[in-house]
Parts: C-alpha cells; structure tokens; sequence
C-alpha cells in the first residue's frame, strides 16, 4: 500500500500552510534560527513534520503579539506551553484551524474529532460552521489548488466535515 501521509514539505507548503511568505520563512531561519531545514543534494530546503508544527506554533505566537526576537530565545517546551494557554483563550481560531489542518494532513481522524467535540462545548454548530468550517474551506481549496495537499486529504477532512453536517440535520429532523 502506497503511503499517502505527507511528511516532507518544501517551502512553498509551508507558505501554504501558515500563511508566511517563504521570503520571511528563510529570514526567520537565517536571523533566528526558527527552523533548521534538511537541505537536498542540491541546496533545496525540505521541512519535517515537526518543523511544520513548531512554525504554525511560532505563527500563533507571533499572530498575539509575541516577537520573532523573543519566540526564538525561548525552548520548544515553553513554546508549546504558551501555545496551550493561548488555545484556552477564546480567540484561538487560526489554531483551530491549524489543528484541522494537521489533522487532515496526517489523515488523523482522533485529533478532527476530539477538536471538534471541544469545540461544540464552546460554540454552536453555526458558530462552528461560520467562524471555523467556511474559513478552513476556503483554506483547502487554495492548499488543494497550490498542490501542498493530495486529494486524498481533502476528501479526508470534507467527508469528516459532511458527516458533523449530516448528524446535526438527523438532529433537527427527528
């Protein structure tokens, strides 16, 4: 079976997936050492998974007002940690939507689900559907259209998406 889990990003997906121009991308790398890329024989920077993760989190930080500076100087673990406690605040949206996107990466179906469920003790479904599902949309067709994602994980995540739709009609039909 051919293994469809991408795992290896260049560039250009990480763009993609963050939002972050490559030019500040390799800023970022050379002045603060954010990312350390594998490098091809032929000087081609490819990214891992975790570096593809420690990004959408420096994003995150950098997008509450945490300066690249000071992101740099801190540890993965403190990292993640202040990550964790901005995703209990209210505005997370972007990280939500960062999950739903590593999940739909790593065709991760536990990680949609407990998400979701997170998210509909906070909000209702049209609030779910308005803030979070319409921005992540739009969000894959254009990581679709770029080639960053295979169609095998945008039908990953829009049939998880199609089934929450279908159990809240059941639930207004009955």
């Amino acid at each position: 079976m051919v293994n469809n889990i991408k795992n290896v990003f260049s560039i250009k997906d990480l763009e993609n997936l963050s939002g972050i121009k490559a030019h500040t991308i390799r800023i970022w790398e050379k002045r603060y050492n954010i990312l350390e890329p594998i490098r091809t024989e032929t000087n081609i920077r490819t990214y891992d998974l975790a570096s593809l993760q420690k990004l959408l989190n420096v994003v995150l930080l950098n997008s509450y007002g945490y300066k690249i500076s000071r992101i740099a100087d801190l540890s993965a673990e403190k990292i993640v940690f202040l990550v964790r406690e901005i995703i209990a605040g209210k505005n997370a949206n972007n990280h939500i939507l960062n999950t739903f996107k590593m999940a739909m990466i790593n065709f991760d179906q536990a990680l949609f689900l407990n998400t979701y469920t997170n998210l509909l003790s906070e909000k209702s479904f049209r609030e779910i559907f308005y803030e979070i599902i319409i921005p992540l949309m739009n969000d894959i067709g254009l990581l679709w259209q770029s080639g960053t994602i295979s169609p095998a994980q945008e039908h990953f995540i829009s049939y998880l998406i199609k089934q929450k739709y279908s159990s809240i009609q059941k639930k207004f039909k009955s």
